[in-house]
């Protein structure tokens, strides 16, 4: 049995380069909550703001260095019974011990400063902590492997311990093997933030512009008065084409830049126990999950994918409130092969075609398209009335809009099941599917309005540790029906649901 050469029985400290890291953050987050008022000493002219500016960074940094070195050295791990146990606290001393068993994921990332000095940032995820329970800014990439792989090793091998089956051995010179489903060229990153939500960059953009406005509002800068010095301008249609062509083209660069960062050099990969996804252009991120771990999956497209064949996968992981979008994992670009090989990995062949599948009541459309149609007539009548027939048509097209991609979303929204599984589709202008294995709900909820009620309708809200999924506006009698079937198959399942 190969020997590790990392002893961890022992206190073991981050690297030396956490420091630097410690730092930088920590100076990060005070320059982040004074600016507001450095911004004021600078707007308001004080004679003696360059003296303050100049002395407020001094003093920031020097304190923060100062507790950053204290902190380093008053920080350390190590493993003992089968616990990670953590020591840290300067003016009062804080002991942390966390059970193999209660570990979830261990993940990595890496920045610029970590990739130059070879070392990761080590964050580990436990069930019913609201956070990291524990955040390494720099170990050695090599302990940091080692460490993870300790740990994994023992918790598989305690689990198997407290089963029948005495044949499966775990030995540390049966380390965990990778095997690529997929990875994502340069040609494939590009086609990916060409068919991104684009509306999504184009709200960033609207949503940054009103931040400075406001800003500048906040620090006495009145921003109207200069808007009146600016020539008199009618906007025109070709001047509006034009604006909105400029908006479409700085989203799409947004679009680009955003999913090159976040998925350059994209990799996932499988293990006998689980998947990994590893990608970042500045920041190489490292997020594991383990099939038990899993809750659901899906996977979604727009029109724009549909065209080059592309899907987003999405693996829902059982997690805390505050880490659950930080813990999914999100894979951009995957095809069909790719999505029926997950498919067939996590829940066996399984021909989703075969299934029985029931769509919603048609009442989910047209309760919605009266409320919506009398609103948005009402609110045309009193803008020709008061304003103009310009504005009278954008509201029209905003009514049509929610009436039509209602109407879209009530065509898609299907829902079946089988003995074990329950596949959900939808989408507006893409296609969207989720897959729900049975044993997985923890909660069922039948919710009842006061209109459905008088129609024998209701909705179902399935609950799972990575969140909910609705089915909305089918019978009463077919939601007992699937709420009665998931409470049995819960009951009589023994298989672990995280």
């Amino acid at each position: 049995m190969k020997k590790n050469k990392f002893d961890f029985s022992i206190p073991n400290r981050q690297s030396y380069v956490a420091i630097l890291l410690i730092l930088f953050k920590t100076i990060t987050v005070v320059v982040r909550q004074i600016l507001p008022i450095l911004f004021v000493i600078l707007i308001g002219g004080s004679s003696k703001k360059g003296d303050y500016i100049i002395w407020s960074v001094i003093v920031i940094a020097f304190l923060s260095m100062i507790y950053s070195i204290v902190n380093f050295f008053r920080t350390y791990f190590f493993i003992q019974d089968d616990e990670l146990i953590l020591h840290s606290g300067i003016f009062q001393r804080k002991r942390t011990s966390i059970p193999f068993s209660k570990i979830q994921t261990i993940n990595f990332e890496q920045n610029i400063i970590h990739q130059l000095f070879s070392v990761l940032k080590l964050k580990i995820d436990t069930a019913g902590s609201d956070k990291n329970e524990f955040e390494f800014h720099a170990i050695e990439s090599e302990k940091a492997h080692a460490l993870r792989t300790l740990i994994l090793r023992e918790k598989s091998t305690m689990e198997i311990a407290n089963q029948s089956d005495k044949n499966k051995t775990i030995t540390e010179s049966n380390p965990t093997t990778y095997k690529k489903i997929m990875s994502l060229s340069l040609t494939d990153l590009l086609k990916v933030g060409f068919t991104e939500n684009h509306i999504k960059s184009g709200g960033l953009i609207f949503l940054f512009v009103l931040w400075i406005y406001q800003n500048l509002q906040e620090v006495g800068v009145d921003v109207d008065e200069y808007s009146e010095q600016l020539p008199i301008w009618e906007p025109g249609l070709y001047l509006l084409l034009f604006l909105g062509f400029i908006l479409i083209i700085i989203s799409i660069g947004i679009s680009l830049v955003r999913t090159v960062i976040n998925n350059y050099d994209l990799q996932f990969l499988r293990s006998q126990y689980g998947f990994k996804v590893i990608s970042g252009l500045f920041t190489k991120k490292e997020v594991s999950a383990s099939d038990h771990k899993i809750q659901h999956i899906s996977w979604s497209d727009n029109l724009l994918k549909r065209l080059v064949g592309f899907k987003d996968l999405r693996l829902n992981q059982a997690s805390s409130a505050e880490l659950k979008a930080k813990q999914n994992i999100n894979i951009p670009g995957c095809n069909e092969a790719h999505i029926k090989g997950v498919v067939a990995t996590l829940f066996g062949e399984t021909d989703f075609s075969l299934f029985p599948m029931q769509g919603i009541d048609r009442r989910y459309f047209t309760r919605f398209a009266i409320i919506f149609g009398l609103l948005t007539l009402t609110s045309i009548i009193l803008t020709i009335y008061f304003y103009s027939g310009l504005n009278a048509f954008f509201i029209f097209l905003i009514g049509f809009y929610l009436i039509f991609s209602r109407y879209i979303s009530f065509k898609k929204k299907t829902y079946g099941y089988d003995d074990s599984l329950i596949y959900i589709k939808g989408g507006i202008f893409g296609d969207r599917a989720e897959i729900l294995p049975m044993y997985k709900v923890q909660g069922i909820n039948i919710h009842e309005s006061p209109y459905q009620t008088r129609n024998q309708l209701c909705s179902i809200t399935l609950n799972t540790a990575s969140g909910n999924i609705r089915i909305p506006y089918i019978s009463r009698n077919d939601g007992s029906k699937l709420a009665d079937l998931l409470i049995y198959k819960v009951e009589i399942d023994k298989r672990k649901w995280m």
